[in-house]
């Protein structure tokens, strides 16, 4: 695989790939899923440094199984007590400083700092965006996907639609590039106070009206972290018209799925009820996010299979 010339082989941005290089890393990880190859064990052991500015447990663990499975060395970096952060120094020098060290790859995941995607833009060595503030998040939208895919056989002519918090959804800016590369309609429903305007996005006001367009649904979690302000919506008012349970689901086609990226707050953006639904595809994102991160991390250090 040849990933575009830049000044490093790395994955920050779905823009970083072209439509060839996506179908391509999908069916990597589905030969992965099916068991059709496995990684040869490097010459010389390979490090890859997995560092987590942010909290996270589908994509850490993901990668760290991801690495572990390719015969790959992971180490982990996470901030908390332990480290030179809690000292004092900045998070762009500790990812400086992690970087003079050599590994052969890194996984960096943070709220969205500019230095830090300076550094992560010109780093001599590969690195992949594991989720960067509310910009981007290509290893999720390349899992949801190929998730995608495999239930329902193409991309191409698809109705993807996002439901929440669509402004903080670095999920949902992130998928929506992909999901129109590939061929697919990309339409929002939110809150007024959580919507984001986009001219290449159709706006839904209301989510039966929204259900009915789209073959796909996926949820995403009120994310009142990276609110700079209140709003205005009321949890009883977003749970009545925006969450993802049997009663708003009712409009939803049959032979659509249902899908989020996950953590979701139970009751709140979803109901348990949802998962039991033949619908459901989200335990399936999750194991497609491991067969992904393989594909992804293989093609950048350029493994051998067998």
């Amino acid at each position: 695989m040849s990933y575009p010339t830049r000044s490093t082989r790395s994955l920050l941005s779905i823009d970083d790939l072209s439509n060839s290089q996506v179908i391509h890393l999908i069916e990597r990880a589905q030969q992965f899923k099916k068991n059709e190859i496995q990684a040869i064990r490097p010459a010389k052991p390979l490090i890859v440094g997995m560092v987590f500015f942010e909290a996270s447990t589908r994509t850490r663990f993901s990668f760290e199984v991801a690495a572990h499975r390719l015969l790959l060395h992971p180490v982990v970096f996470v901030v908390d007590k332990a480290t030179s952060v809690d000292k004092g120094e900045s998070l762009h020098e500790t990812l400086n400083t992690l970087l003079a060290m050599r590994p052969d790859l890194l996984v960096v995941r943070h709220a969205g700092n500019i230095r830090l995607e300076e550094i992560m833009r010109k780093s001599s060595i590969p690195v992949v965006n594991a989720g960067s503030g509310v910009e981007e998040h290509p290893t999720q939208s390349l899992l949801d996907a190929m998730t995608v895919q495999e239930r329902l056989g193409q991309i191409e002519g698809q109705r993807i639609l996002y439901v929440g918090d669509v402004e903080h959804s670095r999920v949902a800016k992130s998928g929506a590039k992909l999901f129109q590369k590939l061929g697919a309609q990309v339409a929002v429903c939110s809150p007024k106070d959580l919507a984001v305007r986009d001219s290449n996005v159709q706006q839904f006001n209301t989510l039966s009206e929204a259900l009915k367009w789209c073959t796909v649904c996926i949820g995403l979690r009120i994310q009142k972290e990276r609110h700079s302000q209140a709003t205005n919506l009321s949890q009883g008012q977003y749970i009545e018209n925006f969450r993802l349970d049997n009663k708003n689901l009712a409009a939803l086609s049959s032979s659509a799925i249902i899908m989020h990226p996950g953590p979701f707050v139970p009751d709140v953006d979803l109901s348990d009820e949802v998962l039991s639904d033949s619908r459901c595809a989200i335990h399936e994102q999750v194991t497609n996010g491991v067969y992904m991160r393989m594909a992804i991390m293989g093609d950048l250090l350029g493994l051998s299979y067998t």
